[in-house]
């Protein structure tokens, strides 16, 4: 962390593990019940989610880490969240209120200081390289404080093109630290996507680092009093659990929870390029099952199903740590 970033404020994440998005059978058999991709593995012992805090523990520490989560996933979320305080987590009751989490947790986070820095992951996505990721995650924040929008992403660049990507646009000319984008291109056709990575587009990983401020006036912006709607449909349980459940203000407008948008040019950011990262969004049935093919389903030795080991297992362990020094001899990250 900078030094700047440390004056300023302090440091949080959110990881976000609440998106339904597509579901995946880790087993041929069929004797397996399908969870949403974040539980799964993909060839490894720890699923996306574990992945996703670990990433979190690298920008923040686990006193100021906040995750999203759905309350019908709880059996697979919930012994992952162990070191998670239970008023950190946010939990929705349906999919309407699932991306209002986000939101209502970074609102607690600009309560606190407007001045925190914020790091959003998604835990839905995943990454062939880590160690490359974690040096971009370090590089976004430390140059946030030149970032005159006050929000960054990271723009990945890699060889193999992925599958129903979202893309961002940048906007030609440069001023200041990262690329401005102009505009984000919502799962084009390949033919399309393959134009728009001629010319510069970079795939959308919905990592985003910025000020609690910035965050805040943006979520008010696009819905006057959101603040006092959250209020009323959550309620914390014994244990401390923030639940959000829209059913209990029939008054709020289910478009409420597309309201809030964190892409541009609704909010304005920069991208910080990075290279080979082996970045997937993982948005839709066909994006996994790619993945899933080089790690096909496998029976272990105590008859459970599991992955294959086809990813590489030297991309990601427990205990590894970035080596910023190569990415920046490799110009892997820009």
């Amino acid at each position: 962390m900078s030094e700047r970033v440390a004056d300023e404020g302090k440091a949080w994440c959110i990881v976000v593990a609440d998106d339904h998005g597509p579901e995946y059978v880790p087993s041929m058999t069929g004797i397996a019940k399908s969870s949403p991709v974040q539980y799964c593995g993909f060839g490894e012992p720890t699923t996306l989610l574990q992945r996703a805090l670990h990433r979190a523990k690298q920008v923040a520490p686990a006193a100021r880490i906040i995750v999203t989560v759905r309350e019908e996933n709880r059996e697979h979320w919930e012994h992952a969240l162990w070191f998670i305080r239970p008023e950190h987590r946010f939990v929705s009751d349906s999919r309407v209120s699932a991306p209002l989490a986000t939101v209502a947790a970074l609102l607690s986070i600009a309560a606190e200081s407007v001045a925190n820095v914020v790091t959003i992951c998604p835990a839905r996505c995943y990454v062939a390289n880590e160690w490359i990721l974690s040096t971009a995650l370090e590089r976004l924040q430390a140059m946030l404080p030149g970032i005159p929008e006050g929000v960054g992403t990271l723009g990945m660049i890699d060889i193999e093109s992925g599958i129903d990507e979202d893309y961002l646009l940048p906007l030609e000319g440069r001023v200041g630290p990262g690329q401005a984008v102009q505009a984000m291109a919502r799962r084009p056709a390949d033919w399309v996507a393959q134009h728009l990575r001629q010319h510069g587009a970079m795939v959308a990983s919905g990592i985003l680092t910025g000020y609690a401020r910035v965050f805040a006036a943006h979520a008010s912006k696009c819905w006057p009093g959101l603040a006092r709607a959250l209020a009323k449909i959550t309620r914390i349980t014994r244990d401390g659990e923030k639940v959000l459940c829209v059913d209990r203000h029939r008054d709020l407008p289910r478009s409420v929870s597309r309201a809030v948008r964190w892409w541009p040019p609704t909010l304005p950011q920069r991208a910080l390029r990075v290279y080979r990262c082996g970045f997937r969004g993982l948005q839709t049935a066909r994006a996994v099952a790619r993945v899933a093919a080089t790690c096909p389903a496998v029976i272990d030795s105590m008859g459970e199903p599991r992955l294959a080991q086809g990813v590489a297992r030297e991309a990601w362990s427990s205990d590894s740590k970035p080596l910023p020094r190569r990415c920046v001899d490799h110009g892997w990250v820009d």
